[in-house]
């Protein structure tokens, strides 16, 4: 399988006259050097038994602490912007989130009160708030998700100005949330169900007031599992976004868009859809197969888009996995989560990618891992 990726050379009214480049004749240039930053660790979930057990990871040696456990088992995790906190998703149907680490174990907070049946995605707005995407209807539509604010100090939620949207991704630099919005405009019939026409779009809202504006609009007629802009991520600095446009297979087309939605860079991959997010620095990162393997590997992008360069970890560096978690450090490193293939009992690892993408750090097992400042 190989990696297509997609430059554009010049924008001349708005419109974007590109070339096709291989992506081994990139330009490489190493991302710039990264600020000091606090010391951080890996915070992993493990398997023990029925639930899931929480570790804490020294990012050189794995060297392993306990950092308590949780009621049962995580889907999905996101770190408050302090990282001091972390939010945990179930991966058991409901309304319920558990908030934090430590030896007395992660509090609950259940959504029902407010009227939500099943949360499909969230995103921390502050050290203490929550923005989450979820339906009043445990079988409800993805389409109808509506976004609420919670408040993980009191456990108070409440209705987020009546916005609908899934997958939000909060920049609390600028106070602000990107997401995407799904609306039906035409349902499938009786015979098809999944032949309906959508209209996706990227939108961004500040947390503190009014109700946002859309960036960019896709509209299609295709099956349910077809996304244009799945999991928007916005830039520190509010000028660049990274969305993944997936289908049914297992492949995704990572696209870096300036402010106003134009391309600058489109790079196809057979790989799940995972993004690392922003660095206060500009850099964003994804995963996916570096164009010249013929077998079995992962690799890492990293994207600078004010400098307009795409660079790639080196070859052979991640074997016989596949990439199914990414984080940045405070210091420009990343973390990423990858699931051994090709075997009959597939494996969690951990890995610290430096900034360099020159080598890879194994910490040993464990899934969903993210920085945090103990």
């Amino acid at each position: 399988m190989t990696a297509h990726v997609v430059r554009p050379r010049r924008l001349l009214t708005g419109v974007f006259i590109v070339c096709v480049l291989a992506a081994a004749l990139i330009a490489v240039a190493a991302p710039p050097p990264a600020a000091s930053a606090p010391a951080q660790s890996v915070l992993v979930v493990r398997s023990a038994g029925g639930h899931d057990a929480l570790w804490l990871l020294s990012p050189v040696d794995g060297t392993p602490t306990a950092a308590g456990d949780l009621p049962g088992k995580a889907a999905a995790v996101a770190v408050s912007p302090g990282g001091a906190d972390a939010a945990y998703l179930p991966t058991k149907a409901g309304a319920r989130l558990w908030i934090g680490w430590g030896p007395l174990g992660p509090k609950s907070i259940s959504l029902e009160p407010a009227g939500v049946r099943r949360i499909d995605s969230f995103t921390w707005v502050d050290d203490h708030r929550l923005l989450v995407s979820g339906a009043a209807g445990a079988h409800a539509r993805y389409e109808q998700d509506a976004l609420y604010l919670v408040n993980v100090t009191t456990g108070k939620t409440s209705p987020f100005r009546g916005l609908h949207g899934v997958e939000p991704y909060g920049v609390p630099a600028l106070g602000k949330v990107v997401y995407t919005r799904l609306a039906i405009l035409k349902a499938g019939t009786a015979a098809d169900n999944y032949a309906r026409t959508v209209r996706e779009s990227l939108r961004v809202v500040k947390v503190s007031r009014g109700k946002g504006s859309t960036i960019v609009s896709d509209t299609y007629t295709t099956e349910l599992d077809h996304r244009t802009f799945a999991q928007p991520q916005l830039s520190q600095d509010g000028k660049w976004f990274v969305t993944g446009s997936t289908g049914s297979d297992v492949s995704v087309t990572y696209s870096v868009l300036g402010k106003w939605g134009y391309p600058l860079f489109n790079v196809f991959t057979a790989a799940l859809d995972v993004k690392a997010g922003w660095t206060a620095a500009g850099l964003t990162a994804f995963a996916g197969m570096p164009s010249t393997s013929l077998g079995d590997e992962s690799c890492v992008w990293v994207c600078d888009p004010a400098r307009a360069t795409l660079v790639c970890t080196t070859p052979g560096l991640l074997p016989h996995v596949m990439i199914t978690d990414l984080a940045w450090s405070a210091a420009g490193d990343l973390v990423a989560g990858a699931l051994s293939t090709g075997t009959k009992s597939p494996t969690r690892h951990v890995y610290v990618i430096p900034g360099s993408l020159t080598t890879a750090n194994e910490l040993g097992t464990g899934r969903l891992p993210v920085w945090v400042t103990p």
